[in-house]
This record gives C-alpha cells, sequence and structure tokens, in this order.
C-alpha cells in the first residue's frame, strides 16, 4: 500500500482556514457522552413544546416502520453534522458489502442534504476561483452550474460509450505547459452518466486511477446511478483505491425518495474533516427526520433486504430503457444515432443532419407536446452549438415513450425533409 497523499495540496484556500464550529463540536462531545450527562452548552429547543408525537409509516407491501416518542424526540431533535450515529453505523456496513474499501480506516463518512450538497462542498474544498478541474464532457449540467458559477477553468475531457477517455485524459495532462497550474481534481460520473447513459469499465477505470496516480489527482467519484446497473456491479474508484485520493458521493434519490434529500460522501479523513467543518456553517446536518426514516427502513430490511429493494429498481429501469430504446429504433430510426446504455435512467441521442437542437426542441418539438432537453446544456462551451439530445425514461409509462416518440419522429422527419 502506498503512502497517502499529502492533502494540504488539494485544499482550497477557503478549505485551508476553516475551523471546527464550537457549538457544533459541543453538539458532538454530547452525543458521545453517557447519558447521565448534564448540558448546559446546546442552545436546542425543548422537544416537548414540539407538536409532534410519534408516527407510523406504512410502505409498499403494507408492512409499517414505527417511530415511538423516543425515536420522534430524536428525529425532531438537532444531529451532529456528520449524522445520525446508527445510520453512519449502517452506511458504513454498505460501503463494505458493496466496495470493500482497501483501508476503511483512513475514511469517514457524513451524510448531506442529498448528494448535491455534498458534491458543491467537495468542489469548494479543492477549487480556488479560476483554478482547472477535469470533467467528463458532456457532464451533469448542474455540476457545471456550479462550476461555471464559481469561476472554475473547466477542462471538458471527451467521453464514449465506456465513459472518461483515459487516452484524452492523458494525452491533456501530458502536454499541460505549465505545471504550475497543472489540475489537481477529476470529476466523473462513472455508472449511468447524466447525460450520456455511459458506463466505466472496471479497465477503463483502472486506467484513469493509474493516471491520478501518475499526475497526483483527487477523484471526486459522483455515483448517484450506483444501484442502476443492469447487470453487474462494476468495482468503483472507491473500492480500488490504494492511495486514499477519492471522494465518493452517494444518493438515496433514486433508491428511497428524491424528496427526502438524503445522501452521504465517503472521504480520506483529513479532507473529510473539512467538508464537515463547511457543513456545521451552512446547514448544520441532514434532515433528523429523514435520517430516523431512513435507519429504521434500513433495519427493517437489512443488507439483504436493501439489495432486493435495489435489484428491482435496477430491473425497473431496464426494462423502460428497454421500451425507450425499442420506441427510438421504430420511429427515428436512421434519424439519429445512439449507444443503448447500461444503467441509469438517460439516452444520449446524436441528431443526424441537424447542428443545434435547441429550436427543435423548444418550438417544433413542444408544439406536438413532447418534450426533450438539448444537449448543448451539457457543454461547458455554451457559445457551440451540438446536434444532441437526452432522453429520460424513468418516469413515462409505455404508452407515453411510444406516443412521445411517435410524435418526436413527425417533428424529426418535417424538420429534416423541409
Amino acid at each position: 500500500m502506498q503512502n497517502s497523499p499529502d492533502y494540504t495540496r488539494f485544499l482550497s484556500r477557503a478549505a485551508a482556514r476553516r475551523q471546527p464550529s464550537a457549538i457544533r463540536e459541543a453538539t458532538q462531545l454530547f452525543a458521545r457522552s453517557p447519558p447521565s450527562t448534564i448540558s448546559f452548552a446546546a442552545g436546542n429547543p425543548n422537544v416537548a413544546l414540539f407538536p409532534f408525537k410519534e408516527a407510523t409509516i406504512t410502505l409498499k407491501d403494507d408492512t409499517t416502520i414505527q417511530l415511538d416518542s423516543s425515536d420522534m424526540s430524536k428525529a425532531l431533535q438537532y444531529l451532529p453534522t456528520p449524522g445520525q450515529s446508527d445510520l453512519l453505523e449502517w452506511l458504513r456496513k454498505l460501503q463494505i458489502r458493496y466496495h470493500s474499501p482497501i483501508d476503511f480506516k483512513r475514511y469517514e463518512l457524513c451524510v448531506t442534504n442529498g448528494s448535491m450538497e455534498g458534491l458543491s462542498k467537495a468542489f469548494e474544498l479543492v477549487l480556488n476561483t479560476t483554478e482547472s478541474i477535469l470533467v467528463d464532457s458532456p457532464c451533469y449540467s448542474g455540476s457545471l452550474d456550479f462550476l461555471r458559477g464559481f469561476g472554475a477553468n473547466i477542462i471538458s475531457i471527451n467521453t464514449d460509450s465506456n465513459g472518461m477517455s483515459a487516452e484524452y485524459l492523458n494525452n491533456i495532462l501530458s502536454n499541460w505547459s505549465d505545471l504550475n497550474t497543472l489540475p489537481r481534481v477529476l470529476y466523473t460520473i462513472p455508472n449511468g452518466s447524466n447525460p450520456t447513459g455511459a458506463s466505466m469499465s472496471l479497465e477503463r477505470k483502472k486506467d484513469i486511477y493509474n493516471i491520478a496516480q501518475k499526475y497526483n489527482l483527487l477523484i471526486i467519484e459522483d455515483d448517484p446511478y450506483f444501484f442502476l446497473q443492469f447487470k453487474k456491479l462494476v468495482p468503483s474508484f472507491l473500492s480500488m483505491d490504494t492511495d486514499g485520493r477519492v471522494i465518493r458521493l452517494d444518493s438515496m434519490s433514486k433508491v428511497l425518495s428524491g424528496g427526502m434529500r438524503l445522501g452521504f460522501f465517503t472521504a480520506p479523513i483529513p479532507l473529510w474533516q473539512k467538508l464537515v467543518y463547511h457543513q456545521q456553517v451552512t446547514s448544520l446536518h441532514a434532515s433528523s427526520l429523514s435520517q430516523m426514516v431512513a435507519l429504521k427502513l434500513f433495519e427493517k430490511w437489512g443488507l439483504s433486504g436493501f439489495h432486493q429493494h435495489t435489484e428491482q429498481i435496477s430491473k425497473f429501469y431496464e426494462n423502460q430503457k428497454t421500451l425507450m430504446v425499442n420506441a427510438i429504433k421504430k420511429h427515428l430510426n436512421d434519424m439519429v444515432t445512439f449507444n443503448e446504455p447500461t444503467a441509469g435512467m438517460f439516452i444520449w441521442m446524436k441528431v443526424n443532419g441537424i447542428d443545434d437542437t435547441r429550436k427543435l426542441i423548444y418550438e417544433k418539438a413542444l408544439e406536438q407536446e413532447v418534450l426533450l432537453l438539448p444537449g448543448s446544456a451539457f457543454f461547458s462551451d455554451q457559445s457551440k452549438t451540438y446536434p444532441y439530445i437526452r432522453v429520460s425514461y424513468s418516469v413515462c409509462t409505455p404508452e407515453q415513450i411510444e406516443t412521445g416518440m411517435a410524435r418526436f419522429g413527425k417533428v424529426l422527419r418535417e424538420e429534416l425533409h423541409k
């Protein structure tokens, strides 16, 4: 095993300055103290005055989870910033079950208000304004919007059906003119990428990780679609992290609920600590109620029940994907080209013979009552035109998929043959 990187080189100036919040640290100290401890430190509201007493939540199989008055008191009060201790322990078991980190003692976890909160804080952890970051191209528009607003220099790395191109990445770094400005961070969505649906093979991940070692890069692994892989789960960057150079972001939005706003990050402890300091003075912690509901559900299911649930989810999305692929082949045929995804919720199509899909979508397609997303939203250079479209198959019924693609096929034929 190699030595850990010098984490100070990855920290932004703001992150390097961050110190613990005395109030938040006191909350954590009290949570770890014996029940007989008397605290005059916290400014917590008195839970006896809250109007909620208990709750029963009925699941889809008509069984229930119960939050009694003791559970509800915890679910309505402030928590230590990293999260509810029992939930964190369960999530550690989850990471071991699916990722088997080589040396888990070097990492810690923190629950966040959805994985997007963890991602934005990870960006602010490692970037100063105008500094470079390596990203997939095309890339999730939410990440691009944050990075543009932050003032980062976005270095787009071409992708193919297996995700980020290792060859292109290596060429960019090996030909970098000023070593003083060499990027320190690589950001990627490795499975079912939004927008392309592309998933990295194990060999591609190994190649990318080797390049990260060669150029001493930190990898931000944003993996909300991990459990939406249709076949075998491909090992993660976290699972092969011999050095401690991976920050992994996980999301419960695709497997439990988007509205619960639950995600969590796994990071090397020196970086985790700075991320927690940031959360201490922003959101304080993720929703206590959402964390308690999730914990009760996980305790009811166990790891085997959770795995069974995620397998059902992946099968559903695989079937949705097949319906959409068949509809595209039937109604769009040779007017578009695309790669069939092996994970996620999206298909990325190139429209043959059209340079800019924005007017086509927002005017022509919308007139026919079908809405798609233009590919331009997913590129860092907004001055160019792009012939791409992102199609989501996650929520539409089979009838809507068939009807919607028929409508869009009509739009395309009229546009290409006018």
